[in-house]
């Protein structure tokens, strides 16, 4: 369960880099160590070796709060689109609109390497874990999918552009405000502040699209109705609601499967011993 890494210099560390499985050497190593060695350290300091173990795992946290969050997302709106297809008798979304809205919910998303990640979440070594990664973007997609409903019920009566107009708007905004929620384990008012350029980034996705409804060449060409101001602080206040219910079940999620962590390893350490 643990990985060895190995740092030498000489002809009689050869062996020891190759079965290690990171080996490391500095640059005035000997050819044999250093054709044995994975990494070799250009640097003559150690602290070398610590800031790549810290951003190592800084990219590590990065990518998994990128794959959460695309995983969650998607399914959330899978669920979402296959449920009401059969309910309705017209598409929820037109194709070319769920195109922008992939766009537009990814600006963010590109950025995500940037990203300040909280002390605690790289304090100790990660692995992934696949059942962990499904089963936390299958809760909160579910939590995404009942919000999406909620959108269908509130417009559902202006019609299938008014409906797809404002569940267009409803997801990209709670896709943005996904992300913040996703990025730490805990509250996110707690976390870190994102990075700039991630906020930048959220901030023109959210801009560009409370405005682009409003503009007449975009209504035309993805058949976009013309928001109300009621809409627009419909939209919002049921997205300000998704925030707050997926930091509550995001929150109670972790809790509860960090105790059976816990116990877990208390029932092994007993049998073991």
């Amino acid at each position: 369960a643990h990985q060895v890494g190995f740092l030498g210099e000489g002809i009689n560390d050869a062996p020891a880099l190759k079965i290690a499985q990171v080996g490391l050497v500095v640059a005035e190593a000997s050819d044999v160590a250093r054709e044995a060695s994975d990494i070799v350290l250009l640097e003559k300091s150690l602290s070398v070796i610590i800031d790549g173990i810290r951003e190592g795992r800084v990219v590590f946290v990065n990518t998994l709060t990128y794959i959460k969050s695309t995983l969650a997302s998607n399914l959330g709106n899978f669920y979402a689109v296959a449920v009401a297809s059969l309910l309705i008798d017209f598409l929820p979304m037109l194709p070319l609109q769920i195109l922008l809205l992939n766009l537009l919910s990814d600006f963010p998303m590109i950025a995500i390497a940037t990203d300040r990640v909280d002390d605690r979440a790289i304090k100790t070594p990660k692995q992934y874990d696949i059942k962990e990664i499904a089963l936390v973007a299958t809760v909160l997609g579910l939590v995404s999918s009942l919000f999406d409903f909620i959108y269908f019920a509130y417009f559902k009566g202006q019609g299938p552009m008014g409906l797809q107009t404002n569940w267009f708007m409803g997801s990209i905004i709670t896709e943005l405000l996904f992300l913040f929620s996703i990025r730490t384990r805990g509250w996110s008012f707690k976390a870190r502040r994102p990075s700039g350029t991630i906020l930048g980034l959220t901030l023109t996705a959210l801009i560009g699209t409370l405005i682009l409804p409003l503009i007449p060449f975009m209504r035309e060409v993805f058949k976009f109705s013309l928001p109300t101001k009621s809409d627009y602080i419909a939209v919002i206040v049921i997205a300000v609601l998704y925030f707050i219910v997926t930091e509550i079940v995001k929150k109670v999620y972790y809790r509860f499967t960090a105790k059976s962590e816990i116990a877990v390893r208390a029932v092994s350490k007993h049998h073991n011993s």
